[in-house]
C-alpha cells in the first residue's frame, strides 16, 4: 500500500495523514467546518460517521483515523496538513462568516 504525502511546499515532502492525526488540532476542524458552512451532521454524513463523532474530534475527546482525515480535508476543501497542530490559526470575524438569509423580511 502506498503512503500518501501531502506537500506543504513544492519540492518538500509534507506530513502523511497519519502524521497529522498524531498531531491533530481540533480547533482547525471547527474552523474548516465553519468556513465551509457545513454542520456537524453534514460532515458526518460525508465522512461516514455519526454526528457525535465530529463533536468528539472538535473537542479533543478523540482524533480521526488517517482515512477519515483525508475525507475531512476533501469535504471542507482543505489540504490534510491544515489540520496539524502548531500552525498559526486565523481569526474569523463577522465579515468572514456567511449567514443564511432570514425567512423574516429584510
Amino acid at each position: 500500500m502506498a503512503v500518501l504525502r501531502f506537500p506543504e511546499r513544492p519540492g518538500k515532502a509534507g506530513p502523511t495523514a497519519a502524521d497529522v492525526c498524531a498531531d491533530f488540532e481540533p480547533g482547525r476542524l471547527v474552523q474548516a467546518r465553519q468556513l465551509a458552512m457545513l454542520s456537524r451532521a453534514d460532515i458526518a454524513e460525508a465522512v461516514g460517521v455519526p454526528a457525535w463523532q465530529i463533536l468528539h474530534w472538535e473537542t479533543a475527546i478523540s482524533v480521526p483515523k488517517a482515512y477519515q482525515l483525508v475525507k475531512l480535508a476533501e469535504v471542507t476543501g482543505h489540504i490534510v496538513p491544515f489540520f496539524k497542530r502548531g500552525r498559526p490559526m486565523a481569526r474569523l470575524t463577522e465579515a468572514d462568516c456567511h449567514f443564511r438569509p432570514s425567512a423574516y423580511g429584510r
